[in-house]
């Protein structure tokens, strides 16, 4: 994993020392080296953080050229094929001089052109300058693991794996895009192709980017479809199986360390025992509690780790660390971000950081891959039979009273945060908005209800706040998250199994639980978990209200007329977590990325009783 930027500028030379201010931002994305590359005549530069996981030595140092230095390469990311891939190549006559996954990209683009990416297995953000035709090719892997922004004008591109790197281009002027700001606050994350920032956008998931001539153009390389094939629930087991495994054994390939992000969940402690088992030793593993029973999962955890013969290590955030942690996680993310489990996801990275881990197994994708969510079972109807029919009626009537009968709405109702009369209330802007519209999109009604929605949560969810939120704490720390579940070989075969064996009888990950029930003991074999999610309404009801009032009342979105000072003192007095939450994190970006404040030294102004005396999690090691 590495930071990467990049700037094409055809009207005049590229300022070096600008541009290494830029690559400089990405520092913590690769704290292992880095490098710069100019090319074409001074009109573009390749920059490159590097995190050394593969091949540890200077060869695999990038920019990395093919063997004329025709064709130059950029990219975050893994690429786990890399052995096969690189064997075929060498096969057809390419040279290498490093034995990193990185090389593989440069030749197969050269052996295969823009189709190389079909072969990749793998999470990555790539850049390719090809010299000779004076093109540059971006690619994002297919389901979105990393990131990558890019921002197009006259005569050139600046592009990066953060917002931030883009950011610190002098003639890039940091203002809100307003329609993406509206989606954040309906969705809880900027979706799509959107940026927050006007005049800079997303590369969405399994696609390209083809700048040449000074026009750009996208493509889709990959798309995830339905296709029920598998209808037996002994072949389906089976498939899963082997692909589980499969995935986890091409996602161990590392010269440094491995070790496991566990919850105690079924999908963190089946990575820890899959991984163990091959490995044929054990693994560090790493957890975080928090102050609040109910959403405390260690004990889980312990069980798992002791069950995997797992070295344990474990941490505990509570609210005063979480306060203390927010200016950082600010810091953190370069957009706003809604999703609380920021916190802990950083806390416990942290924590793998301080032990000198650089490779961690994360479980995201579990979820939508198997319908795991609990939203899933009040969105589609489960089967009930043994219920007398009075209360069956009775329990279905009250259901159509709750949600909408639109299953759109329905899924906004229990996901989304701020509809359009609400934002009507807070924004100044009263231009009318369809709050719906990014789940409309990406819902297909031709699938049942249960893929729909776990489609849904592929294409939108999981993409633009779950993976943002892994990959931004996770390389703040300077740690690789990778993400089995999330191989695409395994989600296209999940995929091609019917939705009645992933969801059977309405009981969440009911194909997941009986594919892993020989890898894991009785008590981890429950959907039941919360992972490394926060208790949000729990803090909230303790101090995050008021800290809430005390920086978004005569705050930063205000001063700037975004936020209805009138609208917001109204929407903060009826104490909705999740409003008031999305409304001090819009805040607290803006004063951090558009107002360059130092939080924490706003965070220290604030009375003890409000942010209370922790700077972190506290971490120990079971014995």
């Amino acid at each position: 994993m590495c930071g990467i930027v990049g700037q094409i500028n055809m009207r005049k030379p590229i300022d070096r020392a600008v541009f290494e201010k830029m690559l400089d931002t990405l520092a913590h994305r690769g704290p292992d080296g880095a490098g710069i590359e100019v090319l074409a005549g001074g009109a573009v530069a390749f920059g490159h953080r590097r995190l050394a996981i593969i091949d540890l030595s200077d060869a695999a140092a990038q920019p990395m050229a093919n063997e004329d230095g025709t064709v130059w390469l950029i990219t975050n990311g893994e690429i786990y094929n890399y052995r096969a891939l690189r064997r075929d190549l060498e096969n057809a006559g390419h040279l290498f001089r490093s034995d990193s996954d990185s090389e593989v990209i440069v030749h197969a683009y050269e052996e295969w052109g823009d189709a190389f990416v079909q072969r990749l297995r793998g999470i990555f953000a790539i850049a390719l300058w090809d010299e000779n035709r004076h093109r540059l090719l971006l690619a994002r892997d297919r389901l979105g693991v990393k990131p990558l922004y890019y921002s197009s004008r006259a005569g050139g591109i600046v592009f990066a794996s953060q917002p931030r790197a883009i950011l610190a281009e002098p003639s890039f002027a940091r203002s809100i895009d307003m329609p993406a700001m509206r989606a954040f606050l309906a969705c809880r994350y900027v979706p799509g192709d959107m940026a927050i920032y006007s005049g800079m956008e997303k590369l969405p998931a399994g696609h390209l980017l083809i700048w040449e001539g000074s026009s750009i153009r996208t493509e889709r390389y990959w798309q995830l479809e339905y296709r029920p094939q598998v209808t037996d629930p002994q072949e389906a087991i089976t498939l899963i199986r082997e692909k589980i495994e499969e995935a986890i054994q091409v996602e161990l390939a590392s010269d440094v360390e491995v070790g496991v992000y566990l919850s105690g969940g079924i999908d963190s402690s089946c990575l820890g025992a899959v991984a163990t088992q091959s490995l044929g030793h054990s693994m560090p593993t790493f957890t975080l509690g928090f102050d609040v029973p109910e959403w405390d999962e260690r004990r889980y955890a312990r069980i798992a780790a002791e069950y995997l013969g797992a070295i344990a290590h474990e941490g505990e955030l509570d609210l005063a660390g979480a306060i203390g942690l927010i200016p950082t996680i600010v810091g953190v993310f370069d957009e706003p971000t809604f999703e609380p489990a920021g916190l802990p996801s950083y806390a416990v990275s942290r924590i793998a950081q301080d032990h000198g881990i650089k490779v961690l197994l994360s479980g995201e994708g579990g979820d939508e891959l198997f319908a795991g969510y609990r939203w899933y079972d009040q969105l589609t109807e489960k089967p009930q039979l043994s219920l007398p029919r009075q209360i069956l009626g009775w329990l279905r009537s009250r259901k159509a009273h709750t949600l909408p009968r639109d299953p759109v709405a329905a899924y906004f109702r229990l996901n989304g945060i701020l509809d359009s009369q609400t934002q009507s209330l807070i924004l100044t802007d009263k231009e009318e908005f369809d709050h719906l519209g990014t789940f409309r999109s990406a819902f297909d009604g031709h699938v049942p209800k249960v893929t729909a929605f776990q489609l849904l949560d592929i294409h939108t969810f999981l993409v633009d706040s779950l993976l943002v939120k892994l990959d931004h704490a996770s390389m703040a720390c300077g740690i690789e998250a990778r993400v089995p579940f999330l191989d695409h070989r395994l989600v296209e075969a999940a995929f091609s199994i019917d939705s009645k064996i992933i969801y059977s009888a309405g009981e969440r990950k009911a194909l997941m639980k009986r594919a892993v029930a020989g890898w894991l003991p009785p008590e981890i074999l429950t959907a039941r978990k919360k992972g490394f999610s926060a208790p949000l309404l729990e803090w909230m009801n303790r101090g995050l209200f008021d800290l809430a009032e005390n920086f978004v009342v005569d705050g930063s979105l205000i001063g700037r007329g975004v936020f209805d000072p009138e609208g917001v003192r109204s929407l903060l007095g009826t104490r909705q977590s999740h409003a008031t939450w999305a409304m001090l994190t819009s805040e607290l970006w803006a004063r951090r990325w558009l107002d360059d404040e130092d939080l924490e030294a706003a965070f220290a102004d604030l009375s003890p009783a409000t942010v209370g005396s922790a700077s972190g999690p506290t971490a120990t090691t079971p014995a």
